[in-house]
Order: C-alpha cells, then sequence, then structure tokens
C-alpha cells in the first residue's frame, strides 16, 4: 500500500479509490489503516471518561458481592489489556460489516456486482478519516476540558442533560461521522459505476437509520 493514499484520501479520495478499484485486490489498504485505528482507539482509553467507564463492571460486580477482593486486583490490573483487545475486535468487525453493507447495497439496490474484498479496501482507507477524528476529539477534551466533548452539534448544547433525544441528535451530527460516511458514498459510486447522487442516498440511508435506531435504544 503507498502511504500517499492515506492521505490523499483527505483531499481527493474519488482518484484514491480509482486506483484501488483498477489495481489488483491489495488487504494492505485495509490491515494499515485498521491497525491505526486500532492504536488510536487504545490511546483514547486514557482520555476523557473512557477510564472510569471502563472500571464501571468491576466495581458493579464488587458492590453485588460477585466478585472477592483478589478477583476484584485481578480484573483492575488485566482490564486495561481486556480494554485493548475489545477496541481491536471491535474495530476489526466494525470495519467487516461495514464493507458487508457496501457490498450488498452495491449487489442488491444498485444491482452492480464487485468483490467484497474492494469493499473492504474502501473501507479500510475510508477509516483513516476516524483517525483524525479521535484524534480531534483528544485535543477538543483536553482544551476545553469537558470529557462529553466531540466535534459534533453536541459541542454547542453541552450544558444540555446527555441522556437527553435532543442531546443525541446533536451528537449525531459529528463533523467526522459525516465526513466518512461521504467517502463511503463516494467509495461506493465508483464501485458501481454511478452517480455520487445515486450512492449517497442509500448509504446515508442506512447511516440515519442506524442513528435513528441507536437514538431510540439509548
Amino acid at each position: 500500500m503507498k502511504c500517499n493514499n492515506l492521505f490523499n484520501i483527505f483531499v481527493c479520495p474519488t482518484d484514491v479509490f480509482d486506483k484501488v478499484i483498477s489495481s489488483p485486490s491489495n488487504l494492505a489498504n485495509w490491515r494499515v489503516p485498521t491497525l491505526l485505528v486500532c492504536l488510536i482507539g487504545i490511546i483514547s482509553l486514557q482520555v476523557g471518561p473512557s477510564i472510569s467507564q471502563s472500571a464501571s463492571p468491576i466495581h458493579s460486580l464488587a458492590e453485588a458481592g460477585a466478585i472477592s477482593t483478589a478477583q476484584i486486583h485481578g480484573l483492575a490490573a488485566t482490564w486495561p489489556l481486556l480494554s485493548a483487545l475489545l477496541v481491536c475486535l471491535a474495530t476489526i468487525a466494525g470495519s467487516c460489516w461495514s464493507a458487508l453493507v457496501l457490498w450488498f447495497i452495491g449487489r442488491t439496490f444498485l444491482k452492480v456486482s464487485f468483490p467484497y474484498l474492494k469493499a473492504l479496501e474502501i473501507v479500510g482507507l475510508t477509516s483513516i478519516i476516524s483517525v483524525l477524528g479521535t484524534i480531534a476529539t483528544i485535543l477538543l477534551i483536553a482544551a476545553s476540558g469537558d470529557s462529553s466533548a466531540q466535534p459534533a452539534l453536541s459541542f454547542l448544547v453541552s450544558k444540555l442533560d446527555h441522556a437527553r433525544p435532543l442531546y443525541q441528535i446533536f451528537a449525531t451530527f459529528n463533523l467526522f461521522y459525516l465526513w466518512s460516511t461521504m467517502a463511503f458514498a463516494i467509495g461506493l459510486s465508483r464501485l458501481c459505476n454511478v452517480t455520487f447522487k445515486e450512492a449517497a442516498f442509500w448509504v446515508f440511508g442506512y447511516w440515519m437509520a442506524v442513528r435513528i435506531v441507536l437514538i431510540i435504544l439509548h
């Protein structure tokens, strides 16, 4: 994989995707960005509310008397490693799922067949945007002192109760979520050789449906 592919995703994703689609399959286009996402995800565990949230299951078990003091210390020692493994597994699973969604939309709704591995490469390269998003979030938290801060509309209404649906709606409009979704739509349009508008209709439709379900279930 050429490193300039990662940087060019930010400025000219169409050119990058065209090169990937016209070249033989190269899973490095997926592996390298995914490893970077895993790394920045592990680093982000040390920022904001992640530490307290990761420890909360242990505290809950301790308060319920389900585990002994020795087990509490053992879990506390291994929890950072377990958390890091969960981040990596979630990242890989999420990447594979996103590729499956693109592949499914292409075959079912756009009536175009393309290899699943090509969709995986597109998703992998696009995931570099989430790396930048995580870095931006870490810096925003450090600058604002608000552990829940994120580059989304929710930052403008940070005093709202975070459990309220209105806050969740504002949090949905995260700059980097929207950017990644747009890149997915561009990638799908190149894979299927259709207009961006056609691909964006299905990709953003799926994105909105998932967000609505998550807000309802919150």
